[in-house]
């Protein structure tokens, strides 16, 4: 009889807690929780599970394998939909083997905790294209190469992926293309034709999983310096041409002829006129009329 009623007791706090567990985890769990790394920069990422009210927010927290102890991520305790984490200050060590997890709340409600993979910093990020700048250098281009900003802020075994580049060369008027490879700084691109313009584009070599190519740039190959000799003889020519053209032309025209032969008919006009109104013979010492 005391058992049988003992028996009751624990089945009846049995569905008690079912029914707390029921409502304590009421909310839909979150989805698709991801860590994307681009640049050595973590967010942490997911999606409200099906059925989530509007007025929902999460929490997120994270792990540290070595001691194995959640610990809340600030500044993400009240996430709205939509929103993520900025987990980069949490996952100081490259090397180092870490996870996230996040969960729904609501008021008196909470759903249960969705866990992320476990994640590397070094091997599981993106690192992005160099920074490069492209400018035109007579019959060359000249391209500068350094690391991106944020890969600049972080340890030095990141860097060892940016030691060597393979660079394609486009030209913009027949699309032609050949490839060199180029370090970090100060890279020349020789033997190419002057006044043209050329694209690049450019991927770092490494020994990870492939990295995405920069943007492509363009710049135009100085045009060729002219030589001032060769341009004062030309115009020299030009002028000299021009003149024995305008010679010829009066020659033709007879008007070069006609000039020589109109300037005695002015000059004997000129004295007749003067011996009209003066009724004497001019004064040869005399320039003129008085």
């Amino acid at each position: 009889m005391i058992r049988s009623r003992q028996q009751g007791r624990l089945r009846v706090w049995m569905m008690v807690f079912c029914l707390i567990r029921e409502v304590h985890s009421s909310l839909p769990a979150p989805q698709n929780v991801a860590i994307v790394s681009f640049n050595m920069e973590h967010k942490l990422t997911w999606r409200p599970g099906p059925g989530t009210a509007a007025a929902t927010h999460f929490r997120v927290q994270s792990c540290d394998l070595k001691t194995k102890t959640w610990i809340s991520v600030k500044n993400c305790s009240d996430l709205q939909i939509g929103e993520s984490c900025d987990l980069t200050k949490y996952f100081k060590e490259i090397y180092g083997l870490y996870q996230a997890r996040v969960q729904a709340f609501i008021q008196d409600q909470e759903s249960d905790w969705t866990r992320s993979r476990l994640f590397t910093p070094l091997m599981d990020t993106t690192l992005g294209p160099p920074a490069v700048s492209l400018t035109g250098c007579g019959n060359c281009l000249l391209l500068k190469l350094s690391l991106p900003h944020r890969v600049e802020e972080n340890l030095s075994p990141v860097k060892y992926f940016y030691q060597a580049y393979t660079v394609n060369v486009t030209r913009t008027r027949d699309k032609a293309q050949f490839t060199v490879k180029a370090s970090n700084g100060e890279n020349l691109i020789n033997y190419l034709e002057p006044g043209v313009e050329y694209c690049i584009t450019v991927t770092a070599v490494s020994f990870r999983k492939p990295m995405p190519p920069s943007d492509p740039q363009c710049a135009y190959t100085s045009p060729q310096k002219l030589n001032t000799v060769v341009v004062f003889l030309s115009a020299l020519c030009s002028v000299f041409l021009l003149v024995l053209f305008l010679c010829a032309a009066l020659i033709y025209t007879g008007q070069l002829h006609n000039r020589h032969t109109l300037v005695p008919r002015a000059l004997l006009s000129f004295i007749w006129k003067c011996r009209v109104s003066g009724g004497l013979e001019p004064d040869p010492e005399k320039v003129g009329c008085e």
